[in-house]
């Protein structure tokens, strides 16, 4: 929040205005002491006014203690006084926080008795100075704390909701999502999930001028030394006027909530605020509520439940997919800002998507997106209350033995364990990997042969299970009991409709045969990757579009591309290439001999809103496009033919597709196909190499002719660790 600070510090008109300079965490700056009292009262993002007295090194406690005696106390202290200190200590010779305190305190005391004979007192609500101590690498800085305690205490809040918002990140998300502007043309704000009212009571006071610290009752200059009663008390009535001034200039500011108890907390802080007048508060279930928007367009500003304290895990995600819904069609061409802890399942809103800041809120990762709020397509019949029943459990057995699943005599009880086992294994790697898409199970028990593929769709969650071809000797019957009796055990423990699994029979397939369709619903579905958006199909083929197994290759794409020219070869519905892209890729080819590989793509491009200009998509083969860039023309004489900074490689284990003018056998045809990349890769550039041919094994003049890095081991992340050779990786660069 360093520049939210900085861009504010430079709106109060401060008298030095050229010294604010940012660094971590905060802002340098020369301040009068009008300065001071300014910001102190004004600050919306500020946690702590810091006035540094000294800075030094130490080699050990005694040297601590010693230094901050030389501090001149008396200067910012009477001897009658009173004293805090907040010590923080990291990487140094004192460890503990508690003890570093006591030492600070008692070098600060001993001085005083030392030389008059009596001492000042301890009073840790509200003393007459706080002192604040940074220690780092036995470096130390001490400082006073103007404000006495964290500026985000406005005094306003008589009663919290169960996991409120401080206020000054509260002001922080208004800021971002630009409310200062909206306000001042009258836009009206809406919060539906209020709370205990913090983004409601910031947005009034932003829109009336209404300065955050005129409720406070202490600051920790007040009974400082160098305190000027008279200057403060002009600093307070010039905020006093302006705030008389303001109260009339509020737009309409609304906030509902389904918790009655939050709603009276909310009227209570209003209240405190002096805001009854200006903001409207009633108990009210969003999802329920036909018209929740009268006036508009506006900003609507959500702090939806985060899982971690307010919801239950499992309805969590249905949650996020019914709000998308919801506002798309009870609030269209609103400005929506929503800040989450649970980052990876805002995609299933469905809603376009802008993260404009990245914080913690308290120990959680959260984010804050903004986007626009269209229409809920009129072809759209799902209803918000379908996914879930009333006390949030997932209904699909019931729905599956409706549809025809019912029981057989299959004991599915160990498969139904070893999936729960399963499940608790990788739900914290999921949550802190922000993964919202993986595999779950992979034919950890013989008898049950299959894989399972989650997907957090916008539509809610969606299984693939793919069927492994049974041996010879297995009834194929009895195989294909076990699926159905496995399928509503699948629904239940993942909370999928049973409208959402995908089943499909999963083999070696050649020729023709690996791009024919095993059903023909046409139901595609958007995910999250990272920043990037993708289609999924689970239904219509026997992959879905997007390898999950590759899925760190393309987290390092994204986080390398910047500002490079990337290719990508047998780029399937070229999932790579959109993370290159908004990874900051200069340019990309990505080449397919499947049209409808290259149009799902395409369907892909247009979803993250790339430019088809410079980032281009080819129907060829492969191996003879890689061969015509290498003779290609060029565009001046003498000139070299454009290069790649970066190739992906993935190409097929065979394929005897009629297109084709060669049939491509991976372990045959592998080390021409890196030949002829490297020829068109920079000289600094990487070509990263990969594919599914268990018994694949890397042509050994490869390694003498290239700096060859295996990465297999590297790239396989925990959801698909139980299977070592799902795919093979290389990093390969010219020697």
């Amino acid at each position: 929040m360093e520049q939210l600070l900085l861009h504010e510090l430079k709106g109060l008109t401060l008298s030095a205005l050229s010294s604010l300079k940012a660094r971590r965490a905060g802002v340098d700056c020369e301040l009068s002491l009008a300065d001071i009292y300014q910001v102190c009262l004004w600050s919306r993002v500020a946690n702590r006014v810091l006035y540094p007295l000294a800075a030094f090194k130490i080699q050990d406690e005694k040297s601590y203690y010693d230094a901050v005696k030389q501090v001149r106390w008396d200067e910012h202290l009477a001897v009658d006084g009173t004293l805090a200190v907040d010590f923080f200590c990291q990487s140094s010779c004192i460890t503990h926080s508690q003890y570093g305190a006591q030492l600070t305190k008692d070098a600060v005391v001993d001085q005083f008795r030392e030389e008059q004979g009596a001492r000042p007192g301890v009073d840790r609500a509200a003393p007459d100075i706080r002192i604040n101590v940074y220690l780092f690498k036995n470096r130390a800085r001490i400082s006073l704390d103007m404000a006495g305690s964290s500026l985000h205490r406005r005094n306003y809040r008589k009663l919290g909701a169960e996991a409120p918002l401080k206020e000054n990140l509260a002001a922080c998300i208004l800021l971002k999502a630009g409310w200062p502007s909206l306000a001042k043309r009258g836009a009206p704000l809406l919060d539906p999930m209020c709370g205990s009212g913090t983004l409601l009571i910031e947005a009034a006071m932003m829109a009336a001028d209404y300065a955050p610290g005129l409720n406070r009752d202490y600051f920790g200059f007040l009974s400082w030394h160098h305190h000027d009663e008279q200057l403060w008390q002009g600093v307070l009535e010039q905020a006093e006027e302006k705030k008389l001034d303001g109260l009339n200039q509020i737009p309409e500011i609304t906030g509902f909530d389904i918790d009655e108890k939050a709603v009276q907390a909310t009227k209570s802080n209003v209240a405190a605020a002096g805001l009854s007048d200006a903001i409207s508060v009633r108990q009210s279930d969003f999802f329920a509520d036909e018209n929740p928007v009268n006036n508009g367009p506006g900003l609507l500003v959500i702090n939806p439940p985060y899982g971690e304290r307010l919801e239950d895990e499992s309805t969590i995600g249905v949650f996020y997919s019914k709000l998308g819904r919801s506002l798309r069609r009870k609030a269209p061409n609103w400005d929506l800002a929503l800040f989450t802890g649970n980052p990876a399942l805002f995609h299933r809103t469905g809603l376009s998507r802008q993260v404009i800041l990245e914080c913690r809120n308290g120990d959680i990762d959260c984010k804050l997106f903004k986007s626009d709020l269209p229409p809920l397509p009129s072809t759209s019949v799902v209803d918000d209350n379908s996914m879930v029943s009333q006390d949030g459990a997932s209904e699909t057995s019931s729905v599956w033995q409706r549809s025809g699943g019912g029981k057989n005599s299959i004991d599915v009880e160990p498969f139904r364990g070893r999936l729960k086992k399963n499940i608790r294994a990788i739900k914290g790697w999921l949550k802190s990997a922000s993964v919202s898409n993986y595999r779950v199970y992979d034919a950890d028990l013989p008898d049950f042969a299959f894989a399972l593929d989650v997907y957090m769709t916008t539509d809610g969650v969606m299984v693939s299970l793919q069927e492994y071809r049974a041996p010879s000797h297995i009834d194929p019957v009895l195989a294909q009991r076990r699926i159905d009796a496995a399928a509503p055990v699948v629904c239940e423990l993942l909370a999928c409709p049973p409208d959402n699994l995908a089943i499909k029979r999963r083999q070696r397939q050649r020729g023709e045969s690996q791009y024919q369709r095993v059903e023909k619903t046409n139901r595609y579905h958007e995910v999250a990757e990272g920043d990037c958006r993708l289609l999924v199909n689970l239904h219509d083929y026997l992959d879905t579009g997007l390898f999950l197994d590759h899925r760190k290759v393309r987290q390092w794409i994204a986080t390398s591309a910047q500002g490079k020219r990337f290719l990508n070869l047998y780029c399937y519905t070229a999932t790579a290439t959109v993370h290159a892209a908004v990874g900051g890729a200069e340019s990309s080819v990505s080449v397919d001999l499947s049209p409808g590989y290259i149009e799902w793509a395409r369907n892909n491009y247009r979803l993250n809103e790339l430019d088809p200009e410079r980032h281009l998509l080819v129907k060829a083969d492969c191996s003879e496009w890689v061969k015509s860039q290498i003779t290609a023309p060029t565009v001046e004489p003498g000139a070299e033919p454009a290069r790649f900074d970066l190739i992906f490689l993935d190409p097929p284990t065979f394929s005897n597709s009629t297109a084709m003018e060669h049939d491509w056998d991976v372990q045959k045809n592998h080390e021409s196909m890196i030949d002829d990349c490297m020829a068109i890769l920079n000289d600094d550039g990487t070509l990263i190499f990969s594919n599914n041919y268990r018994r694949f094994r890397l042509a050994s003049n490869v390694s003498k002719k290239y700096h060859v890095e295996e990465r297999t081991k590297w790239s396989i992340q925990r959801d698909f660790s139980r299977n070592s050779r799902i795919h093979q990786c290389w990093f390969i660069k010219k020697n």
